[in-house]
């Protein structure tokens, strides 16, 4: 699936890639009509590099950092892209004034209609530095890994500097054309805690508490599906559990979305059993977030790096069996 998307990427569309794809791989037309009129948000590209990064740590598979689809989209969004969609030539794109539903600043889809940028754009951007910087160093490019170290790190100090709200303790998320910042109706802190893009450990603490406090006032289910791993990746595992027991309740509305079945697999496997994966040694590790009450629990068969592991968790003690 990633790789057919990255393959979507096209300078007829201005490098981004297909918004969706059925399964004989065209863009599905309920969200495209042509290469000048589709659907897209301009976050999409930096998520879906991230994403490919990680999914190499996780599986060990070159062709994530080393087959020409994948580095070509690589190197097409953290240049051409970036070039083609900034128009004040500040290093983050801009919506275009007259790109209607193709180029929206942001995954908010229904605020901030006369936003240029949004936060969560420079969330994702920022994480897509960092992760490009880390396949440069595998390639043993060091001087631009470091170049792109350097942006990442600016664009987090400018989040802090330029977009927190220090009188209602919490970030701005929209900037307007005349430079103005505002808040939409949402608290949308998931974006930045999702993106790693809080520098600041006691804003960080703010933000947890309002995403914990907005979920329980009610959520749709696409950004319910990440809050479980949100809170374990900052080591709340409290809040990790309350909320994956909410994502795999039988009676949640839209249970049936995909992200929700794969979030909760994945809050099981790194959330409450704990698991690193190591790619250097090729190996996992497990580091169970269980609460006392719990005496066993287990994963069985999962992959690592061309084996399988089970981890089996039993009255306090843990057990990793490779086979």
């Amino acid at each position: 699936m990633l790789l057919r998307f990255v393959q979507s990427i096209a300078e007829s569309r201005d490098f981004c890639c297909f918004w969706e794809i059925d399964r004989h791989y065209r863009p599905a037309p309920v969200d495209y009509t042509s290469d000048s009129d589709f659907w897209y948000t301009l976050p999409a590209n930096f998520d879906l590099l991230d994403a490919c990064y990680r999914m190499y740590l996780l599986t060990g598979d070159s062709d994530y950092i080393q087959s020409d689809d994948f580095t070509h989209f690589y190197d097409l969004s953290m240049t051409k892209y970036i070039q083609r969609w900034d128009s004040n030539g500040d290093g983050i794109p801009e919506a275009m004034p007259d790109g209607g539903r193709r180029g929206i600043p942001s995954y908010e889809e229904s605020e901030g209609a006369d936003a240029v940028q949004m936060l969560d754009l420079l969330s994702a951007q920022q994480r897509a530095f960092r992760s490009y910087a880390e396949m440069k160093k595998l390639a043993g490019d060091i001087e631009t890994a470091s170049k792109y170290l350097a942006y990442a790190d600016a664009i987090t100090a400018e989040i802090d500097r330029e977009w927190w709200d220090a009188s209602k303790n919490d970030f701005f998320f929209v900037k307007c054309a005349d430079g103005s910042r505002t808040h939409i109706t949402k608290r949308p802190s998931e974006y930045v805690l999702y993106f790693g893009a809080v520098s600041d450990k006691n804003k960080r603490a703010v933000l947890l508490d309002a995403l914990d406090k907005r979920g329980r006032d009610g959520m749709y289910v696409e950004v319910l599906s990440h809050m479980s791993e949100i809170f374990y990746n900052y080591g709340d595992n409290e809040r990790g559990l309350y909320w994956l027991k909410q994502i795999i309740n039988p009676s949640l509305y839209r249970r049936e979305y995909p992200e929700v079945s794969f979030a909760a697999a994945g809050d099981y496997i790194f959330g409450l059993m704990g698991v690193s994966y190591d790619l250097g040694s090729k190996s996992i590790s497990a580091n169970p977030h269980l609460p006392e009450s719990i005496e066993y629990a287990a994963v069985r068969n999962l992959p690592v790096y061309g084996s399988e592991a089970d981890i089996i968790f039993e009255k306090g003690k843990t057990e990793i069996i490779i086979h």
